[in-house]
């Protein structure tokens, strides 16, 4: 099979899997990393852009890696289990994301299923939020059906999960969903692509209003606010901002969201994450240089339990994604994570200046990652991570152009003419 078939293959499972099952998306992941090594020893390579993106990637995922062993070298009671000290891979996914897009890649299989995902989670969120599932899930899939049991203000309504049947997950994953959408949204030429992407943004805000995840509905009204306002013309800016208004609406019609929003200052500035991020800068203390180790958070966390007064349920990191990273993996690891989101953003911001709308819409993920990510550590959940990882390493390499703030429609025409006809 060629390295093409491979990666369009590839990518388009990432897609498909991008909606329905964690065990599912670490797995295309996994093979995803093992094909983007193949390419790599085969010769393959990456855009200029992407090359600073990837390097930074790896180099912190190999920190992660290397991390408790160091951590377990200076005195550390013992290592994380495999399935923590494992997350090193979710980072590192980003690289190959991007390995696979730079191929000659098909992209109407993935988009397709991308979309297809986004429609469907609404879908049976829909059904999930009017009634109790009851429904057995087969046991392999490991999903927690108590989690779309959940209801807030003691009305008769169920926060949904979609496929994953976790409201976060689902929420999370429709803030990364909602940078491509927007960016199909606003950004290109032919109308059929603009309508795509408006329904895909519909769909995610949708299933973030039916999961009662507050920061990321307040996460995606900014985002969407700030690319109406600063891209959009005509219905396509009028459509994004009706939309904002009807979350807005229907959240606070809704009892269970005016509980959500109420509780939520409260819940912020003086209750559990206020808790937890005084549990992280006390491990930050303690540990600044090379932290406590990847992985090794919560035990670290508990260790110091009659100190910072954490609970078992806040241990798991500091609610805080640049305070974990920190408390973790120091300063070391502080400095490439920032180093990846740096160079991360600078070439999303260059290739989106040249008029590339899914690095645009890329972009607009990663925003959606530094707002949420001051609320929830987003790469507890592998899925969520893999989310951004996937839609940020295509960004870095897909070749589509459109028109663009200061460009001219010569510029994208004669990019066109030079993108293989395979990969438009």
């Amino acid at each position: 099979m060629s390295p093409a078939r491979v990666a369009t293959v590839l990518v388009a499972a990432w897609a498909a899997a991008f909606w329905l099952s964690e065990g599912l998306l670490q797995a295309v992941a996994d093979l995803s990393l093992v094909a983007s090594a193949v390419l790599l020893l085969r010769g393959a390579t990456l855009p200029p852009e992407a090359r600073l993106p990837v390097r930074s990637a790896l180099a912190l995922a190999g920190w992660q890696a290397l991390s408790p062993l160091v951590a377990r070298a200076l005195g550390a009671p013992g290592l994380p289990s495999a399935a923590l000290w494992l997350h090193c891979l979710d980072t590192a996914a980003l690289s190959a994301a991007a390995f696979l897009g730079a191929q000659v890649v098909r992209w109407a299989w993935p988009g397709a299923l991308f979309f297809a995902g986004g429609v469907l989670s609404f879908a049976l969120s829909a059904v999930q939020h009017l009634v109790r599932w009851s429904v057995p899930v087969p046991p392999f899939l490991r999903v927690p059906v108590d989690r779309v049991h959940e209801t807030f203000g003691g009305e008769d309504r169920y926060a949904a999960g979609g496929f994953f049947f976790h409201r976060l997950r689902l929420a999370h994953a429709s803030i990364a969903a909602l940078g491509p959408a927007a960016g199909a949204m606003f950004w290109p030429l032919d109308r059929r692509r603009r309508w795509v992407g408006g329904l895909l943004a519909l769909a995610c805000v949708a299933c973030i209003v039916l999961s009662y995840a507050r920061a990321a509905l307040l996460t995606a009204g900014l985002l969407l606010l700030l690319a109406a306002l600063r891209t959009a013309r005509g219905w396509a800016r009028w459509a994004a901002l009706s939309a904002i208004l009807v979350a807005v609406a229907a959240a606070l019609a809704s009892p269970g969201w005016r509980v959500r929003l109420g509780e939520a200052g409260e819940n912020f500035f003086g209750g559990e994450r206020a808790l937890a991020r005084h549990a992280g800068w006390d491990l930050v203390h303690q540990h600044p240089w090379l932290g406590v180790g990847f992985g090794n958070y919560q035990q670290a966390a508990l260790a110091r339990q009659s100190v910072t007064g954490i609970t078992e349920q806040l241990s798991h990191d500091a609610h805080l994604i640049p305070l974990t990273v920190w408390a973790e993996t120091g300063v070391v690891g502080l400095g490439l994570y920032l180093a990846l989101h740096l160079s991360l953003a600078l070439s999303l911001l260059r290739r989106s200046r040249d008029g590339h709308w899914m690095a645009a819409g890329a972009l607009i993920s990663w925003g959606g990652f530094q707002i949420l990510g001051m609320a929830h550590f987003l790469p507890f959940h592998p899925s969520v991570a893999l989310a951004f990882a996937f839609v940020w390493g295509v960004g870095l390499v897909h070749p589509a152009v459109s028109a663009y703030s200061g460009m001219t429609r010569r510029v994208f025409e004669n990019d066109l003419a030079a993108q293989p006809s395979a990969a438009r």
